[in-house]
C-alpha cells in the first residue's frame, strides 16, 4: 500500500472540518487547527493531530512543518482578513500545494495574488456542479452512487 498523504487544514468550520474527516477517513494523515477549542475537540479522536490555534500566528504554522505537508487548506473563508493572513504565512513558509476557501470574486482575487493558491468557492462551486446535475438525467443521488462506485469507495 502506498504511502498516505499528509494534510494540513487550518479552519475547523464545516467545511474544514467536513474536508479533514473525510481525509482522514480515507487513511491521510491530517492536522487540522483551529482558534475554537469547542470546533478542535469533535476531531481529536479522528485526525492525527487536531491542535487549538490561531492559524494567522506565524510560530504556530512553522511548528506544524507544513513545508512538508501534500497540501494546506486553509479553510477560514468566513474571516477574509485573517484567511488573507494565514495564506500569506503559509506562501511564505514554502507549502508546495495550498488551497484557500474564498467568500468571493476579490478575496479570491487577493488570495491568488499572494502566490500559487487554488482558491475554492463553494457555493459557487457547488451551484455550477447542481447546474450540471441538473443537465444529467440522472438524479444527484444515482450520480453520488456512481461516482462512488467508479471510485471504489463505499
Amino acid at each position: 500500500m502506498a504511502d498516505k498523504s499528509r494534510f494540513i487544514v487550518l479552519g475547523l468550520g464545516r467545511f474544514g472540518a467536513t474536508l479533514a474527516r473525510r481525509l482522514a477517513a480515507d487513511g491521510h494523515r491530517v492536522t487540522g487547527i483551529d482558534i475554537s477549542e469547542a470546533a478542535v475537540r469533535p476531531l481529536e479522536e479522528e485526525l492525527d493531530e487536531a491542535l487549538v490555534g490561531d492559524a494567522t500566528d506565524k510560530e504556530i504554522l512553522e511548528a506544524t512543518d507544513l513545508g512538508n505537508a501534500d497540501a494546506v487548506v486553509i479553510s477560514m473563508g468566513d474571516e477574509p482578513l485573517r484567511n488573507i493572513i494565514a495564506a500569506m504565512h503559509v506562501v511564505e513558509l514554502g507549502a508546495t500545494r495550498i488551497l484557500a476557501r474564498g467568500t468571493d470574486a476579490v478575496h479570491a482575487r487577493i488570495l491568488r495574488k499572494l502566490g500559487d493558491i487554488d482558491v475554492i468557492l463553494p457555493e459557487q462551486d457547488m451551484g455550477a456542479y447542481v447546474a450540471e446535475a441538473l443537465n444529467s438525467p440522472l438524479s444527484l443521488g444515482q450520480q453520488r452512487a456512481r461516482s462512488v462506485n467508479e471510485s471504489g469507495e463505499e
